[in-house]
């Protein structure tokens, strides 16, 4: 499925009539046109995704508003554990891709709708249902928390003001709902502030730790058991850092309040340090113990691309485009894969479970991630290089259902699904724009 191109959805298009282009039209504005349709598909798409809807038609009324991830078939088994599951990531990008659709009202209820989630700290539920009420203060067993997906719903409330800004630049004093909005990204900056490690004898210094709780995965008496620590992470992710690295940099831009400018500017010292010029990109992280996680995942290459030529590391940020490019694609496809190599579970006895080997590795698997490919494609466009990052937005339609866009194209237990999902269809709204807006391209991950 996965190999169908965007030609051929434009050829589609037209024969079902979806798609008028002008008498005349060229090739180029005839394929605009068809990638304009794609972008308004996807964007209705996430609108229906938002509650109430037809899924979760009462939700729980302190989560009126969020996006449910992923559209689940009804006869699934994961249907009535995931059906109304809502992760923060998710919400926050698709108020990032609205917010570049200049579709304004439906961004702030979403971000609204996240303020209404701070805990006490300033952080977020990881995910949170929007039938019922879990997780809560009173009942959170098996909640997780992490600093890279709370740093995205603080990232996407000043993205949406900076946007509001660019067209009036009273907007913050004029505007009724703005401080609300303002208050959750200081809220989240606050969250991240107090997760950061100040120690400059820690080989973590400057980086900002996980969040709390986590699952591992065992193979035990013939069946995958999944194992839940409630403990704080000591771990500092790469990716999560440079989530944090964004919003502190637009919350000093806001509010002038220095604690942020100071606090980014070391997340960039620890980020910078995590570069191997061998590897041609971010490794993945510092453990707890000091130790550096050495695994090459692709968001560290395209996302770190992105950072590194937003701070005026051009050179390091082309060579890190060109490494997504070269060790991520699928044979030169447009789809890539989500790591470069290792195994796919820690655990020997879950492969073989799953795979009948201990021994199945990324090398060997052709799974194509779509949302991490989109996210290739924005490094593309903020490289200059539009033809590239519209390769991969052809690329991304083939796993088009309805508008959204499947999370992958193949199942992995408990990392990839090939569900119609949030991520991939909201990124798909993000890397067009970033391709063909210069004021996403101009706002979306710069330094103001």
């Amino acid at each position: 499925m996965w190999k169908r191109s965007g030609f051929a959805f434009v050829l589609l298009a037209v024969a079902a009539g979806m798609l008028i282009a002008p008498q005349g039209a060229t090739a180029q504005e005839t394929y605009g046109t068809a990638m304009k349709l794609a972008e308004q598909h996807a964007l209705a798409w996430l609108r229906e995704q938002q509650v109430p809807n037809r899924r979760v038609p009462d939700p729980q009324p302190e989560r009126r508003n969020l996006i449910l991830s992923y559209r689940i078939p009804e006869d699934d088994p994961a249907y009535r554990y995931l059906y109304g599951r809502s992760y923060v990531y998710d919400c926050a990008i698709a108020a990032i891709a609205f917010t570049m659709a200049e579709d304004f009202s439906t961004a702030e209820s979403i971000l609204l709708a996240l303020r209404r989630q701070l805990l006490p700290d300033g952080g977020l539920w990881f995910g949170m249902n929007t039938q019922n009420s879990w997780p809560s203060q009173d009942d959170s067993s098996g909640a997780l928390v992490r600093s890279g997906a709370t740093a995205w719903a603080g990232y996407a409330a000043t993205y949406y003001l900076r946007t509001r800004l660019a067209g009036n630049s009273r907007f913050l004093q004029t505007d009724r709902v703005a401080p609300r909005i303002l208050q959750l990204a200081t809220a989240v900056g606050t969250y991240l502030l107090n997760r950061q490690v100040t120690d400059n004898t820690d080989r973590r210094y400057g980086l900002i730790t996980g969040g709390m709780g986590s699952y591992s995965y065992k193979f035990h008496d013939g069946q995958v058991t999944a194992l839940y620590d409630a403990n704080p992470i000591t771990w500092a992710s790469t990716e999560h850092n440079l989530d944090c690295y964004f919003l502190l940099a637009d919350l000093y831009f806001l509010t002038r309040d220095r604690r942020y400018k100071e606090a980014s500017r070391a997340v960039l010292t620890g980020l910078v340090s995590l570069w191997d010029p061998d590897a041609g990109q971010l490794l993945q992280g510092v453990k707890g113990d000091g130790t550096v996680d050495s695994l090459l995942p692709l968001d560290t290459a395209s996302w770190g691309s992105m950072l590194l030529r937003a701070v005026g590391s051009t050179g390091r940020a082309n060579t890190a485009l060109r490494t997504a490019q070269q060790k991520f694609q699928l044979d030169g496809s447009g789809n890539y894969k989500p790591y470069a190599s290792g195994k796919l579970y820690q655990s020997d006895g879950v492969a073989q479970y799953y795979f009948d080997t201990p021994d199945e590795s990324w090398e060997d698997m052709d799974l194509a991630w779509v949302e991490g490919a989109l996210g290739v494609a924005a490094a593309l466009a903020k490289a200059g290089d539009r033809d590239e990052a519209e390769k991969i937005l052809d690329a991304a339609l083939a796993f088009e259902v309805d508008g959204g866009l499947r999370y992958a194209s193949r199942e992995i237990p408990h990392q990839f699904t090939t569900y119609p999902s949030v991520a991939s269809t909201a990124w798909f709204v993000i890397a067009y724009h970033v391709a063909r807006t210069s004021t996403a391209r101009l706002l979306f991950w710069e330094v103001p």
